[in-house]
């Protein structure tokens, strides 16, 4: 479909439209594979059901090769090779020719650390909607100590179009650009979730990303060591990252003496994925700054609660399916692990809400609510005349 043949289209038809995503993950990507890579393949997948064409261009890894998946075309620009920062920077300077290549209909870019956005309405007539799958370049600023905050304001002021996660990033992306149109859409969780049978374990899970200061896992270990003695279950982390942070994350098990209750057990996938979060006792989840992460969708859709920071992030978590804590208090992290760990009746109250409240982001409901932005943004930039 071409934007002159949208002009066409009667006014109660629903075109069949050509979608490109810009993701820098992908869903078989072995050294990410994070959750925006599964949240574009669930989207572009219940895209491509009701009749839509997905294209997701992401970042080479090794044996990576563009190809079909579920009816998805994935597509792959940069290097490939093993080093995520590496790929991550080539990945960065090659899309603008790969965004000059695009012939579709819209364009969803995911925001990617450290900068966020990518310019990539500098580099094209068609309509590009901005997500922000990572839109903490302060952060990353603090971290680095390098003008990331400065990069991503520039870009967002080149954005005419943004997908919201919440009020949160609304409020940011508007503080930089007052013009730009925003819808709020949050991330969703497989409905198949809600169907899975569970059992209560004797062990708390973090799954994630393996970034040691985002995720707090500093933080986690820390209220770990409070905890060593006075704790009766385990803590099991699952996730991958760089070689350097998994490097670091096992050594601060190591050096804190928590090797026999804390247990690293690295990326899971699959069976072992849902085995390990249908089985935990409750999640935790403490980090220092977020989006809108799938992981507590997960954990709720399974039913079960969470502990986590009270951070502006999570704060669409309610109180009803989690203990929430002061922002990256130690103390009252391990207190709540304890509490939770010790305390059936907190759980079963918890656990009471969990699915209910998961139930409100089926992924088929929150594709759908894709599928209209995107005709109302190629309605909207049609009129103006762009990309004729």
């Amino acid at each position: 479909m071409t934007y002159q043949s949208l002009k066409k289209q009667k006014p109660m038809s629903l075109p069949k439209i050509d979608v490109t995503i810009i993701d820098f993950d992908d869903i078989k990507n072995p050294l990410l594979s994070g959750g925006q890579a599964r949240a574009t393949f669930e989207v572009a997948k219940n895209l491509v059901e009701m009749g839509h064409s997905v294209t997701v261009i992401s970042s080479r890894f090794p044996g990576s090769k563009d190809q079909k998946n579920k009816g998805i075309y994935y597509k792959h620009i940069g290097l490939g090779t093993g080093n995520i920062k590496l790929n991550n920077a080539v990945f960065f300077l090659a899309l603008p020719f790969a965004v000059k290549s695009i012939y579709s209909d819209v364009i969803l870019e995911c925001f990617t650390a450290p900068i966020s956005t990518s310019f990539a309405p500098i580099f094209t007539k068609i309509p590009v909607i901005g997500m922000p799958t990572m839109f903490e370049a302060g952060e990353f600023s603090k971290k680095y100590h390098l003008p990331f905050d400065l990069v991503e304001k520039l870009g967002c002021r080149h954005y005419k179009y943004f997908l919201a996660y919440s009020k949160i990033n609304k409020k940011k992306m508007h503080s930089m650009n007052k013009k730009v149109f925003t819808k709020i859409i949050p991330n969703g969780v497989d409905e198949d979730f809600f169907k899975i049978k569970t059992k209560e374990g004797e062990y708390a899970l973090f799954i994630g990303r393996i970034d040691i200061v985002q995720k707090g896992l500093d933080l986690l270990l820390n209220a770990c060591e409070k905890n060593n003695i006075k704790l009766a279950i385990k803590i099991v982390i699952a996730g991958n990252g760089t070689p350097e942070e998994e490097n670091k994350l096992q050594k601060m098990i190591k050096e804190k003496n928590l090797s026999n209750s804390v247990t690293f057990v690295g990326r899971v996938d699959g069976k072992r994925k849902l085995d390990l979060l249908a089985n935990s006792m409750f999640g935790i989840y403490p980090s220092r700054f977020e989006d809108f992460p799938l992981v507590p969708l997960e954990f709720t859709s399974l039913g079960k609660p969470l502990v986590c920071f009270d951070i502006k992030g999570l704060n669409w978590v309610t109180p009803e399916v989690s203990v929430k804590v002061k922002p990256f208090d130690e103390n009252a992290l391990a207190a709540a692990i304890r509490l939770m760990a010790s305390k059936q009746t907190l759980r079963n109250k918890l656990k009471r809400g969990t699915r209910v409240f998961a139930k409100n982001y089926g992924w088929k409901n929150i594709s759908k609510m894709y599928e209209q932005f995107f005709l109302e943004v190629i309605k909207m930039d049609s009129t103006k005349g762009i990309g004729t």
